[in-house]
């Protein structure tokens, strides 16, 4: 079983976990609460950012037991909703998708910040390309992860192909940032690059792990 399975739905069991008594109150606190573990990881990881596993080491602060951030949180990972009634099953909790949001969250607020220091300095159109490829690169990685989370193993291949594409755009763009010779955007082009390899790797790995899953569940049949 890959690493990632257990914190899937594979079994469209989707009636099961909305069967809940749950009030717009509550599902606002819900997702405020999920939102809060994306923070988390983000905090662990702008501490470990230094770590040559980093990857590894903030998944096991998250509580993550296999150590990396594909790993199964079934049993560990906790959302302190103590007060409301049982939980129903939703992809926020999802170690991929909390470890992709975060980065990209961070690639997005931070270039969104440095952009209305240098508005002068950079193209608007330049500057959306950035945006906008950020954007993609998130937008497949959610893909993904809904796809893992049907048990489409080769859906979820596909995602990660194409959001791969979208990274590699932005690596290039990143590129020319720095050439522009601008002092604050050049500082963000260093720390977006780091991210964004450490977003590949998490990516590769779980593609590793689909096409082992796809090759097992075909080699049953």
């Amino acid at each position: 079983m890959a690493s990632f399975e257990n914190d899937s739905n594979p079994d469209n069991e989707w009636d099961d976990s909305w069967e809940t008594i749950w009030n717009e109150f509550d599902w606002e606190r819900y997702l405020n609460r999920e939102k809060d573990q994306v923070r988390k990881y983000q905090k662990f990881y702008n501490k470990l950012i230094r770590s040559q596993n980093r990857l590894d080491e903030v998944a096991l602060f998250m509580g993550w037991e296999s150590g990396n951030a594909t790993g199964d949180t079934s049993d560990s990972v906790e959302i302190s909703l103590d007060s409301l009634p049982d939980q129903p099953y939703t992809l926020h909790k999802h170690p991929l998708f909390i470890a992709s949001k975060a980065l990209h969250d961070w690639l997005r607020e931070a270039w969104t910040q440095r952009i209305s220091l240098c508005d002068d300095q950079i193209a608007a159109s330049k500057a959306l390309e950035v945006q906008n490829a950020i954007s993609q690169s998130d937008y497949y990685g959610l893909l993904a992860v809904t796809a893992l989370d049907l048990g489409d193993y080769s859906l979820a291949i596909a995602y990660f192909k194409r959001g791969l594409v979208a990274l590699n755009s932005l690596l290039a763009l990143l590129s020319e940032v720095e050439q522009m010779d601008i002092d604050a955007l050049a500082a963000y082009a260093k720390q977006a690059k780091t991210r964004l390899f450490d977003i590949r790797e998490i990516w590769l790995r779980v593609t590793a792990d689909c096409r082992a899953a796809a090759a097992k569940r075909f080699d049953e049949e």
